[in-house]
């Protein structure tokens, strides 16, 4: 009977332990730095414009002078980063999977341009990633491809990065780019199913969307528990002039890597978000480029270009 209850004091310790390591740890007054970019589309050159053009490098650059700020700042992306061009594809997307961890991301959301060069490739994708890929949404022979959610530690606070994809009405011609035993569940519905059980898991809440405009703005109006919702498939970014639905604010950043979004979620009593500050973060073609991300691409690239001129690739 005795040694029973050593067992049971034991097996309570160890719950209480794991308790704890569940519970938020986040002080009042910490402040949670969220950078996020939507739809790259496998893109790592910049586009050449004279304004904003983009590019990995940029982008790798911008995440590493803040972290040298902040080393806790997390970078996670809306989905549709994994292929789409050709040096992304003939990598079986591969080379990106390499760039996305270098950048130290957290979470992508899963959408058509993770799974367009087959099942096989997108499992060897996960394999290959030091960050998670998330789907609430997305069946393969009618299971899901990958987890819901993730709830990361950051700064003491748990961060929730719940994966949505956009259905095939929203994809439109893009559809075809799912393989043939690819479902994808109604986003509205499995937001209802997963988000309230997220809630009670996390002190913020990060829905990546690739549901459009309009699925987004309903996700945010009916649950204004969710902190931001990191969207694509649109054209209107607003990085520094969220739009505001209840609580939640919903944001996307430039297309084909062209920008940064950053959120900064200041922490008050009780592990409650009291105030967020968005702004854009724009990616110049005379910014400095990172070095260490350079030599990952041209080992893949040998004539990769940081910076085209007029969107054309000049060997240097």
């Amino acid at each position: 009977m005795r040694r029973l209850t050593s067992v049971s004091l034991g097996l309570l310790v160890l719950a209480l332990v794991f308790l704890q390591g569940c519970s938020s740890q986040v002080a009042e007054g910490t402040v949670v730095t969220v950078f996020y970019s939507s739809e790259t589309r496998g893109r790592f050159e910049g586009c050449g414009c004279k304004h904003n053009g983009g590019g990995i490098t940029k982008r790798s650059g911008k995440l590493k002078a803040a972290r040298a700020e902040d080393s806790d700042i997390v970078y996670c992306d809306a989905g549709n980063f994994l292929s789409g061009t050709s040096e992304a594809d003939n990598s079986g997307g591969q080379l990106s999977v390499d760039a996305y961890n270098l950048l130290q991301v957290k979470a992508v959301n899963v959408s058509e341009r993770e799974l367009a060069l087959g099942m096989d490739k997108f499992r060897e994708a996960r394999s290959a990633a030091r960050f998670d890929f998330v789907s609430a949404n997305v069946r393969a022979e009618g299971s899901l491809v990958t987890d819901s959610y993730v709830v990361k530690f950051t700064k003491g606070a748990r961060i929730a990065y719940v994966g949505l994809c956009g259905s095939r009405e929203v994809m439109r011609i893009d559809s075809a780019k799912l393989p043939a035993d690819v479902t994808i569940d109604d986003p509205l519905t499995t937001a209802r199913r997963v988000l309230p059980e997220v809630k009670a898991k996390a002190d913020l809440i990060l829905v990546l969307s690739s549901c459009g405009d309009a699925t987004d703005s309903l996700i945010a109006q009916e649950f204004p528990f969710v902190h931001a919702v990191i969207g694509s498939r649109s054209f209107r970014s607003n990085e520094d002039s969220p739009w505001i639905i209840e609580n939640t604010r919903v944001v996307r950043a430039q297309r084909d890597g062209r920008s940064l979004g950053r959120l900064d979620f200041l922490f008050g009593k009780n592990a409650r978000v009291e105030k967020v500050q968005s702004s854009r973060i724009d990616l110049e073609t005379s910014d400095p480029g990172d070095e260490e991300m350079l030599t990952l691409i041209r080992a893949a690239i040998p004539n990769f270009v940081d910076n085209p001129q007029d969107g054309v690739r000049i060997k240097q």
